[in-house]
């Protein structure tokens, strides 16, 4: 099964020129808004490696380990962790208006009405920022103590997949290799810039893009894209990925 599998995955080959193509990753902020993220490493291959794994895990001698323990770790871990990052965004909202105010309010000479409701305003910003301030820290206790205890429960959760993982996926890198050796191209990488995008030069054939980004709004997650590339341009966003778990 395996060796029929693999097969089908090197006879992806097309007769193509040579093209340049642009990617651009973005995921949700915190805030939820879709965002252009930098310094994500993506890797061409000439190969589907979503299709090596697929193969890789049928020939397993067992199952994955069941996630539904961990899993529901992960979903009690991630309220603290969003409440900290949420009152972290808005104190930090808080304070740039409160640099800009105070910038303002710097230019003006004291005895002008202006000056005095712009003080006014900012002595009410002041005020909300050092609530602010007080919330993000009791939010950063709770979180440290949830993570304490989520580290202590949830390792040996996640050893018992790694270990499965390191067994089942042993033979990856060489059959990878053969893979390439086959078509005659190595992998491509290129990084996103601040703009979010990245650029190939990709040679005659089929190819695929690969690659990761952390998840902002869970810790224990991340976005993950493996797509094979059919235009001159590719847009790797969350309705293209999939948010998957970090075991």
């Amino acid at each position: 099964m395996l060796a029929a599998a693999l097969a089908a995955v090197a006879g992806l080959i097309a007769c193509e020129r040579p093209r340049d193509v642009a990617v651009r990753v973005s995921i949700p902020g915190p805030d939820s808004v879709e965002t252009p993220v930098t310094g994500v490493g993506l890797v061409a291959l000439p190969y589907d490696r979503d299709s090596v794994l697929a193969a890789l895990e049928a020939s397993a001698p067992s199952p994955r380990p069941d996630t539904a323990a961990l899993d529901s770790l992960f979903r009690a871990f991630r309220v603290p962790f969003v409440s900290y990052t949420g009152t972290l965004q808005r104190t930090e909202r808080l304070r740039d208006s409160l640099d800009r105010l105070r910038a303002r309010f710097d230019s003006l000479p004291r005895n002008t009405p202006e000056y005095r409701d712009l003080y006014a305003g900012f002595s009410q910003l002041n005020d909300s920022l050092s609530a602010a301030q007080q919330r993000t820290e009791r939010s950063r206790q709770v979180l440290d103590r949830a993570r304490a205890g989520f580290i202590e429960r949830s390792e040996s959760l996640r050893g018992a997949i790694r270990q499965w993982e390191d067994s089942t996926y042993r033979g990856y890198d060489s059959i990878t290799r053969n893979l390439a050796a086959r078509r005659r191209q190595d992998p491509l990488t290129d990084t996103t810039g601040g703009d979010g995008w990245a650029r190939f030069h990709l040679p005659p054939g089929d190819w695929w893009i690969y690659g990761r980004s952390w998840d902002a709004t869970d810790p224990n997650a991340e976005w993950y894209w493996n797509q094979r590339v059919a235009d001159d341009t590719l847009l790797l966003s969350s309705r293209a990925g999939r948010q998957r778990r970090r075991y």
